[in-house]
């Protein structure tokens, strides 16, 4: 699973457009669509065309979706398009079993992604230049795999997949919403899903995405056809959505869900639930400033909550007024909100607070405490304290945690086939994975990653000869 109360994103194109069916299941001839729908004074068209064998995107290729422009951003929205990783942690980010009927399940998956061509009319948003514009694409550009099967990808294989401009630019240009993943992944099926991300897509102003409706309302048989379900009947789609709103309504994503009208002109009104309201802006800038990219203040203000997010703050910054200089402010910053008690704030230097702000403030958030601490040569206790989690997990988990970073960390540096032998170094025990990490680490950080690589590479050619 991703990690808990984490918040990711949602590129809002994606979202909105609701590229993948919310059905688990479809029809065996169900191959294409086209939509044309109405936002606004807007009309614009949406048509998808799949190859026979694997039919139109849908059930678990909302979540694989979601978790690809996730990781996309994680490696840092490099302008390739590209993201290195493992089936495992595609299927982690993703949110879904990572045992060994899911690897099948997500090949078939990423083969729908492939194969599947859209084509979209006066419905991209082109962002930065406030623009509806024409794109087709599929929704995986290109995808290479490592696989002792032909074909077929395997919990062993590493994947390079490379995500079409139009996604990667959209990403890029930061036309994202904030998607709350670890949410998403408490529902128990993928419909429900489809339709959480489709419907806090439809809440936000595309011209204006920090702008988050409370209602929105639609025609019944204009948002089964949004929805991609297959059918001409408003019971039939009154029953499919039905089935998605009792979860949303129980898990308070919905406040009430209300059908008005008769027949094909039944109109559907939402009401959102209060608390998945997202954070201030303000408070996004403020964490901005202090050198936290704004993907890392979501996650935390999910994590912890604003008021305790919004203390840290100016805790920080009262501790950075007096001339305290950190070795990283973010990190710095983190450490501040995960271990306050360990920080002393001067008198008189904690920056101004509204008084609402005041009142909520926890009674034993400022606890003055002897010494400010960073970690031996500059490593913060974060750090600290994740190496020591690391350490005592089990060895697999161990590997795909050290994988995570070194695909990332080599991501244009080894070839797949390379990354691949490094995988099954350390599978078959002829590399410490914790070994490994710590001097990949040092020596990125000491500047010398073109040394590491070449003595990467000498290393696997001795484990394994005929590989490289």
């Amino acid at each position: 699973m991703a990690d808990k109360g984490i918040r990711h994103f949602d590129e809002l194109n994606i979202a909105r457009l609701s590229l993948i069916s919310v059905q688990e299941r479809i029809p065996a001839d169900y191959r294409d669509w086209s939509v044309e729908l109405e936002d606004g004074d807007r009309r614009y068209r949406v048509t998808c065309q799949a190859l026979p064998e694997y039919g139109v995107p849908h059930g678990i290729d909302t979540d694989i979706s979601a978790a690809l422009v996730n990781l996309y951003i994680d490696q840092g929205s490099l302008g390739d398009g590209v993201v290195t990783c493992t089936p495992y942690q595609l299927l982690q980010m993703a949110g879904l079993d990572t045992s060994g009927r899911y690897y099948s399940a997500l090949d078939e998956s990423l083969k729908r992604l492939t194969t599947t061509t859209y084509f979209i009319s006066e419905g991209w948003r082109d962002h930065p230049r406030g623009r509806w514009t024409n794109v087709n694409f599929r929704y995986i550009d290109r995808i290479e795999f490592t696989s002792g099967q032909a074909d077929r990808l395997d919990a062993t294989s590493v994947l390079r997949i490379t995500l079409p401009q139009e996604i990667a630019r959209s990403v890029r240009a930061g036309f994202l919403k904030s998607l709350d993943l670890s949410f998403m992944q408490t529902l128990r099926r993928p419909p429900t899903r489809a339709l959480y991300r489709l419907l806090d897509a439809q809440r936000r102003d595309p011209e204006n995405p920090d702008a988050v409706a409370m209602a929105y309302q639609v025609g019944l048989m204009e948002w089964a056809e949004a929805c991609k379900i297959v059918t001409d009947r408003p019971s039939m789609a009154q029953r499919t959505l039905d089935a998605a709103h009792e979860e949303l309504l129980e898990k308070g994503f919905l406040k009430s869900v209300e059908y008005v009208g008769r027949g094909k002109k039944k109109v559907l009104q939402y009401t959102f639930g209060e608390a998945f309201i997202p954070p201030d802006p303000a408070l996004l800038q403020e964490l901005a400033d202090l050198g936290v990219t704004q993907t890392r203040a979501l996650q935390l203000v999910r994590e912890y909550g604003e008021v305790a997010v919004e203390d840290a703050a100016g805790r920080c910054k009262a501790i950075l007024a007096t001339g305290y200089k950190p070795r990283s402010r973010p990190a710095f910053f983190v450490d501040v909100l995960k271990h306050p008690s360990k920080y002393v704030v001067p008198e008189g230097v904690m920056p101004p607070q509204k008084p609402a702000q005041k009142a909520q403030r926890s009674k034993t958030a400022i606890q003055p405490q002897p010494t400010l601490f960073e970690g031996p040569s500059g490593a913060s206790e974060e750090e600290i304290d994740e190496d020591a989690r690391l350490r005592a997990q089990p060895r697999a988990k161990q590997v795909e945690e050290v994988m995570r970073t070194l695909t990332f960390l080599f991501r244009n540096d080894l070839k797949l086939q390379e990354l691949d032998t490094l995988r099954l170094a350390l599978d078959e025990q002829l590399e410490d994975p914790l070994e490994i990490k710590a001097w990949v680490i040092k020596g990125i950080s000491s500047g010398q990653k073109s040394a590491i690589v070449r003595d990467l590479r000498t290393r696997l050619s001795l484990n394994f000869p005929r590989s490289n």
